[in-house]
């Protein structure tokens, strides 16, 4: 009776710490780049009212690209269409932004 529960806990105590592991070796790729900063939307309401949608450009290759946002939602509001740095990390489950600097 408890075996099929000591499986699942086997199973993911071990997923949980490849991914952990995996993320720990790769999370020393700092990256930084210059985007256009095109506009400051509103999260969906499932999100906290400090939540802001930023809509940034690629200046390397005219991509577009979004990301929520907690910090700083009045001042980035105020920079629409300036240039601004994104300071992150690259890992392999995503990029993730540590910084914004303007």
């Amino acid at each position: 009776m408890f075996i099929p529960v000591l499986v699942y806990l086997w199973l993911w105590a071990s997923f949980c710490i490849s991914v952990k592991l995996w993320t720990y070796y790769y999370s020393d790729n700092s990256w930084q780049q210059e985007y256009q900063l095109l506009a400051v939307e509103a999260c969906p309401s499932d999100y906290e009212y400090s939540c802001a949608k930023l809509v940034v450009l690629d200046l390397q290759n005219y991509r577009k690209r979004s990301f929520r946002w907690y910090l700083d939602k009045p001042a980035l509001k105020r920079l629409k269409n300036e240039k601004i740095n994104i300071v992150g990390v690259k890992s392999p489950l995503g990029n993730v932004v540590h910084q914004i600097q303007w």
